[in-house]
């Protein structure tokens, strides 16, 4: 099998995390870099399992996202019904499953497995259950919306031709950067616009869905050939009783988010060591030290700020 290269490419959150801190943004992207080799040095597998480990909330929306996009997609196949205790019922099993992979510390041999920032800061093996509970409830209430939601609704009237890939990965080229993107849901309404949805899990925060949000429009663009005047873009906030909120489409606002991601991509650059051929030197990328972002970071055990 050929070897991986790290090609250097832009998303939303890789450009969130080099604007936090960029010493964890080198971790993620750099010094963890091969770090699933079983023959790869102790500090760089060090890095990579740190790499991979999600906060309660994070796990919480991967669960919700997941479960959400399964929904769909087995309706899609045989229209089997959406219901709530179903959805929930799934998540529960999903929860169980990645509470036992990390207090058992699964994750030591498969870093991929569930690792959680709170247990693995904490004694490992447990948290007070007011916070076990809350990510509960955040889960079963997020699934609950959704399958009551209006948009579910209006999703499930219009024909399975007219639905766009289920929350699948994928990049589009803007100059000569790639650019990462997966939306979670798309469809052509019986009106002719193409619809972008956004599940969200956590409170609405306007510049960075904007962003996000023109991001997928760009993309919908070019993969899909959408004429910008046909595209709506929504988030729907699922623990606010699926909430949508809708965010405006138009020219202006694409060129200035294209100019974002090339800014942004320039800035990352800026910071290598060898840029063709995408190299990184650690003492490059400073530590933020700024204790509300340095509280939830991965990086905690290796960071010399907070060692």
């Amino acid at each position: 099998m050929a070897k991986l290269e790290n090609e250097f490419t832009w998303s939303v959150s890789r450009a969130k995390l080099f604007e936090d801190c960029p010493r964890a943004y080198y971790y993620q992207y750099y010094g963890s870099w091969g770090g699933w080799e079983r023959d790869t040095d102790p500090a760089t597998r060090q890095l990579y399992i740190l790499k991979n480990i999600k906060t309660l909330p994070m796990w919480a929306g991967t669960i919700v996202h997941e479960t959400i996009a399964d929904a769909l997609n087995r309706y899609s196949r045989n229209n089997s019904p959406i219901q709530a205790g179903e959805l929930q019922a799934i998540a529960r099993q999903k929860l169980r499953s990645g509470w036992v992979e990390s207090v058992n510390g699964e994750w030591l041999q498969r870093p991929k497995r569930t690792n959680l920032h709170e247990l693995y800061y904490g004694d490992g093996k447990s948290l007070p259950k007011e916070q076990t509970e809350r990510t509960k409830e955040r889960v079963y209430g997020a699934l609950a919306a959704f399958a009551d939601a209006q948009i579910l609704h209006e999703i499930l009237t219009v024909p399975y031709m007219n639905w766009k890939p289920v929350d699948q990965l994928d990049s589009f080229r803007l100059q000569d950067l790639k650019v990462w993107c997966a939306v979670d849901f798309a469809f052509t309404d019986p009106a002719g616009g193409l619809r972008i949805i956004d599940w969200k899990t956590g409170g609405e925060h306007r510049e960075a869905l904007r962003v996000q949000l023109a991001c997928y429009a760009l993309y919908a663009a070019e993969k899909w050939f959408a004429a910008i005047e046909n595209v709506k873009l929504q988030g729907v906030f699922l623990n606010e009783n699926a909430r949508v909120s809708t965010y405006e489409v138009a020219p202006d606002i694409l060129v200035e988010a294209q100019d974002h991601i090339l800014s942004s991509a320039a800035d990352m650059r800026g910071k290598l060591l060898d840029v063709a051929a995408n190299t990184a030197r650690e003492d490059d990328f400073p530590c933020c030290e700024k204790e509300h972002i340095c509280r939830y970071c991965n990086y905690r055990e290796v960071c010399p700020y907070i060692g």
